[in-house]
């Protein structure tokens, strides 16, 4: 064989492998990107049946609040234990916001596919600018 047509075939092959190496970092860092999209789905449907669980415990406590308003005498501790239940609702929609915003705030490095924050430049596993 020619050594020109060599040459050239070794640099068509090394042509492929680095278009097939760039083609594999695009789709971990796709899959990568797919699985936080995931992940931000499933916490925002635990959001929403927190929310409409929270809900539910406030329309419960304005009809015990209506209820002690019209003279009926509401059952032992049943203010306290609806506000009990309510605060540990509120404190676990808040942190399920909080997993959102830093799942939707990461970004993912072109270079190595790992997450990097938001603001960052440069990616702080590999070095490459973002």
């Amino acid at each position: 064989m020619d050594d020109k047509v060599k040459a050239l075939l070794d640099r068509v092959k090394g042509t492929a492998n680095y278009a097939a190496d760039a083609a594999a970092d695009g789709a971990r860092a796709a899959g990568k990107r797919a699985g936080q999209m995931v992940d931000v789905a499933k916490l925002n449907v635990q959001l929403f049946d927190l929310n409409g669980e929270y809900n539910d415990l406030m329309r419960q406590l304005g009809q015990v609040m209506y209820d002690t308003h019209k003279g009926e005498v509401p059952e032992n501790d049943a203010v306290n234990q609806l506000l009990a239940q309510a605060d540990e609702k509120a404190v676990r929609i808040a942190e399920l916001k909080g997993r959102i915003s830093d799942l939707k705030q990461a970004l993912t490095c072109p270079g190595c596919g790992e997450p990097c924050g938001k603001g960052d430049k440069f990616c702080r596993h590999c070095g490459t600018q973002l």
